[in-house]
């Protein structure tokens, strides 16, 4: 009977012990990084007694220039955003399931855009704007997810942020990536020649891109399409190819509030 009652609490503290470990992988610590793509904001100047001074961008025609995101009910992570660039990576709790982007540090600041993630794991987040009012004040997102499994070295990562089908033409394989699609593909390490055409309003498709795109043994890519939303474009659709290690640099330590 003692040795059947010892086997039992031999068993009962294996399973416990396993689940607590799973616990902990899952409440592990992950990482965000945000990205904004769209075009720049034009140059503007005016001339004030025979010098000229650059004037500041028409509002709404760039993202902010920095944001703020709560994580907790003590501490706010503040990063800055530039079009076309990766922000650092973010450390933010396991168990945070809602991203609020804030527009300035504070209590009181401004709701910029909200952000559903996923249940656990490192995301990245594509921000543009909403084309219905081309305007960084009203903005659309796409969450990826992120990490070693779902992005590892060697690969590009193809993101279409348009409402329309596109087609990448490879040298021995065409992909279809429909509208708001990601597909991650594995890529030989040299460079590889790419077509990229998208869906016009005919249904016809046209090229938009075409060049060559690869990584080393040690790098990934990321090719993302977005709309063209600037001022007297002559393309309305553009590519954006990112190369960056595979193995990232850890995410800072999220500082307290002052």
């Amino acid at each position: 009977m003692n040795r059947i009652l010892l086997q039992l609490v031999a068993l009962f503290l294996f399973a416990l012990s396993c689940t607590f470990g799973l616990g902990q992988e899952k409440t592990g610590p992950r990482k965000l990084r945000l990205l904004p793509v769209g075009d720049m904001p034009p140059f503007r100047q005016e001339i004030r007694d025979g010098v000229r001074y650059e004037l500041e961008p028409e509002p709404g025609s760039e993202p902010p220039r920095m944001i703020s995101i709560p994580v907790t009910k003590d501490k706010t992570l503040t990063v800055p955003l530039a079009l076309g660039t990766f922000t650092e990576f973010l450390p933010l709790p396991a168990t945070q399931q809602i991203c609020r982007l804030q527009k300035a540090p504070g209590d009181h600041a401004e709701l910029w855009s909200q952000i559903q993630l996923p249940e656990q794991g490192d995301c990245a987040v594509i921000l543009w704007r909403e084309p219905k009012e081309n305007t960084w004040d009203a903005v659309r997102s796409l969450v990826i997810l992120e990490g070693p499994v779902a992005f590892p070295a060697g690969t590009s990562r193809l993101v279409n942020t348009l409402s329309t089908n596109s087609k990448w033409v490879f040298a021995n394989k065409t992909i279809e990536l429909k509208a708001g699609g990601v597909l991650v593909e594995k890529l030989p390490a040299e460079t590889v020649p790419v077509q990229v055409s998208v869906l016009d309003g005919e249904q016809n498709w046209r090229v938009v891109f075409q060049s060559a795109i690869g990584q080393g043994a040690d790098e990934r890519s990321n090719v993302i399409l977005y709309r063209a939303d600037g001022e007297e474009v002559r393309n309305p659709v553009k590519v954006i190819n990112l190369r960056e290690q595979a193995n990232p640099p850890p995410a800072r330590v999220a500082p307290p509030n002052p």
